[in-house]
């Protein structure tokens, strides 16, 4: 059976962390049976379009104000994490950004896509994908028209979303761009895509080798379907990267072998490729364990869940792009890097000044209030026990320990006011900033 660490770093990792009394649950069920439960997102909260997003009062950036917030609390309250933070990492991959868009609903479509399909077939979601209008918008496929053809999507279709670097050549973007003509927007509604035929480029086009009148959608089925070579390529890709993701960057050949092995046993199912990432004993490791930065949606979100409340009250989307990540806005179509793209001294000091912000916020502090009453050791050990963190270093622990007792010691110092310090040492802690 596994023990408590092995669970906090389960949940930690596949969502955004656990309480005391599910982590003490799940340590004397099978770790099979733990990740088949979290892979189940049949009691997930109904995804309906917030109200806001049609709201002809509000202008574009109040309604991906919003939005952000209401994704936010979504991921904080959720019952089923994992498809939040799956949600979280398609939005990476995918990465579109509203600064281009210009528009907030079209984002809670792609962001509504990539949840309902967060752990289904990766084709599938590539070619949905594909059609969205905030995506042709973003790559500028909705201008790619027949003579005129438009290389951006065609690139980092095969670049970014499914291939990687170096495994296609310039004559396949350029009849990737030919057979993406037609496939835009609606004319006069942005909102809505349509396939134009008469925008189409019917004529012939060689693609990997492949001679014929290729459509768009093909070209997906081709690398993800019919071509075995690209198809393994392709699965590779991703599985490195979702192990990354979940896990620690730069995985060894050995580790990708038996993921990607999975995935494409599965044809392309994303649930057996997390379902074979967490069941593999490297994602135990201590490398494994000390081997993430938790981006800023995911403090941000395992400090809501730890005070309770929502982001109305926090106003996280205030601090996050000063954090470094600001939901709905990557700053490329490349997405967000990982771990040191986190620790810039300024990131660090937004986290900060935001958890100054967050304590103040509706008696947030009032969380730890009981810590009055308790010894030093004790105090220290509830402020971990509220924060999520089951591990804390002798390092962390004893510092802490270190400054409470001389907070208590000054006569000078606000002592019945030193829980609301506590509280926002221990957020900022390693290993609260630590997935």
């Amino acid at each position: 059976m596994p023990n408590a660490a092995d669970i906090a770093h389960l949940l930690r990792r596949a969502g955004f962390g656990g309480t005391a009394s599910q982590i003490s649950s799940l340590t004397g069920q099978d770790w099979a049976t733990t990740v088949d439960q979290l892979l189940d997102f049949s009691a997930a909260p109904a995804d309906v379009e917030p109200a806001f997003l049609t709201d002809d009062n509000l202008g574009d950036w109040e309604k991906e104000f919003k939005l952000q917030a209401w994704w936010l609390d979504r991921m904080a309250t959720t019952t089923s994490p994992l498809q939040e933070k799956l949600t979280l990492f398609w939005h990476g991959h995918f990465a579109t950004a509203n600064n281009k868009v210009g528009d907030a609903r079209l984002m809670y479509l792609q962001n509504a896509l990539f949840r309902s399909m967060a752990a289904g077939n990766f084709r599938d979601v590539v070619q949905q994908m594909s059609l969205q209008p905030a995506m042709l918008i973003w790559l500028d496929n909705d201008p790619n028209t027949k003579g005129h053809p438009n290389e951006n999507f065609a690139r980092e279709l095969m670049e970014l979303f499914i291939l990687g670097v170096g495994q296609y050549t310039q004559d396949d973007v350029v009849a990737s761009a030919r057979a993406w003509t037609g496939h835009n927007t609606l004319d006069g509604d942005r909102t809505q895509y349509h396939f134009y035929v008469n925008r189409h480029d019917t004529g012939m086009k060689t693609f990997m080798g492949v001679t014929q009148n290729w459509d768009g959608p093909d070209i997906i089925n081709f690398i993800l379907r019919d071509d075995a070579t690209r198809k393994n390529l392709a699965a590779r890709f991703i599985a490195k990267k979702l192990w990354s993701f979940f896990a620690y960057p730069s995985p060894d050949d050995a580790i990708v072998a038996t993921i990607t092995d999975a995935f494409l046993t599965s044809d392309l199912s994303i649930a057996e490729l997390v379902r074979a990432i967490f069941n593999h004993p490297a994602f135990l490791s201590d490398t494994a364990k000390q081997g993430l930065v938790r981006s800023p949606a995911e403090w941000v979100v395992a400090c809501m869940r730890a005070v309770n409340l929502t982001a109305a009250d926090l106003n996280p989307q205030w601090w996050m792009e000063d954090m470094g990540q600001q939901l709905f806005e990557p700053p490329n179509v490349s997405g967000w890097r990982q771990n040191k793209t986190w620790l810039t001294t300024s990131r660090l000091w937004t986290r900060a000044n935001w958890t100054r912000y967050l304590i103040w916020r509706n008696n947030a502090g009032n969380k730890l209030s009981a810590i009055t009453g308790l010894s030093v050791a004790n105090a220290v050990q509830y402020g971990f026990d509220q924060l999520g963190i089951d591990n804390p270093s002798s390092h962390t622990r004893s510092n802490l320990e270190t400054w409470l007792a001389a907070q208590r010691a000054d006569t000078h110092a606000w002592t019945n006011w030193s829980f609301i310090n506590l509280l926002t040492l221990v957020m900022l802690s390693p290993e609260m900033n630590l997935a």
